[in-house]
C-alpha cells in the first residue's frame, strides 16, 4: 500500500494519536486523539487541507480524556470504536473503516477492556492497547480479562512477520515495531499460556493517575452538546 499519509501525531508523548488519510480524495481518520491536543490536531488537517471524516477509538481509556467527541463536534465526522452508548458508531469484529481509497479491518481484541479493538491494514496494524512494544496492555483495570487478552494476542501473531505494529502507548520513545520482533522479543508474548495468565493477573499497586476521571468523561452518554457544530471543518 502505497501513497497514503500516516502520521503520529502527539510528538512522541507516551499516549500515541495516529492520522491516516488519502490523498486523493483528502478524507482523513484520527486515532485514540487525546482532547488536550484536539487543537494541534485541527491544525494539522488544515496544513494539508484534510476532510476529518471519521474518528476512532479503539478501547475506552483509562489514563486520559479522549478527543474524539470534541474533534466529531467540532468538524461533523463521526465519532466510532468505544465505548458503547458514548460514540456515534459502535465498531465491531468484521467492520470495515473506508477513509477515500483505503480500508482498515476491525478486529475484536477483548483483553484489555472488554471494548478493545484494533485496526488492520494491508502492511501494519494499529494494536490500541492490546501488543505494545515489548509489553501487552495490562488486564487488571476494569473489564480486563487475562484469558480473552491471551486469545487476542495470538491472533495478532498470526500476522505476517512484516506487518508494522503501531501501538497506541509506547514509554521508551520507540516509533513502532513488526510482528515478527515482537514474536522474538516481547518477553510476555514468550509465556505459555498459564504463566502469562498468572503474570497478567498478579495484582498491580499503581493505577493510572486520571483513571476514574478518565473513565468518567469517556464513558459519559451522548447529548444535545456533542452534535457537529453548525460550521463543519471543511477545507
Amino acid at each position: 500500500m502505497k501513497g497514503f499519509i500516516f502520521e503520529e501525531l502527539n510528538g512522541g508523548a507516551s499516549c500515541r494519536t495516529y492520522l491516516i488519510a488519502c490523498p486523493r480524495t483528502r478524507e482523513a481518520l484520527i486515532v485514540d486523539p487525546v482532547l488536550e491536543l484536539v487543537p494541534s490536531y485541527m491544525q494539522r488537517l488544515g496544513k494539508d487541507q484534510l476532510r476529518l471524516a471519521m474518528v476512532v477509538d479503539t478501547h475506552t481509556h483509562a489514563d486520559h480524556l479522549s478527543g474524539g467527541r470534541e474533534l466529531a463536534r467540532m468538524t461533523g465526522a463521526v465519532h466510532a470504536g468505544a465505548p458503547a452508548g458514548s460514540v456515534q458508531r459502535l465498531l465491531s469484529e468484521g467492520d470495515v473503516v473506508a477513509v477515500g481509497n483505503l480500508r482498515l479491518n476491525v478486529w475484536a481484541s477483548p483483553g484489555h477492556t472488554a471494548d478493545a479493538m484494533v485496526l488492520v491494514m494491508e502492511d501494519r496494524v494499529l494494536s490500541g492497547d492490546t501488543l505494545l512494544i515489548g509489553a501487552t496492555g495490562r488486564t487488571d483495570l476494569p473489564t480486563g480479562d487475562a484469558e480473552a487478552e491471551y486469545h487476542s494476542l495470538q491472533r495478532l501473531l498470526s500476522l505476517p512477520g512484516d506487518t508494522l505494529v503501531f501501538p497506541a502507548h509506547d514509554y521508551g520513545g520507540r516509533t513502532f515495531s513488526t510482528i515478527g520482533h515482537e514474536r522474538l522479543t516481547n518477553p510476555r508474548l514468550r509465556l505459555e499460556h498459564d504463566a502469562f495468565i498468572r503474570l497478567m493477573t498478579t495484582p498491580r499497586n499503581e493505577k493510572p493517575a486520571r483513571l476514574a476521571e478518565s473513565l468518567a468523561y469517556n464513558t459519559r452518554p451522548l447529548s444535545a452538546h456533542d452534535e457537529p457544530a453548525e460550521q463543519v471543518f471543511m477545507l
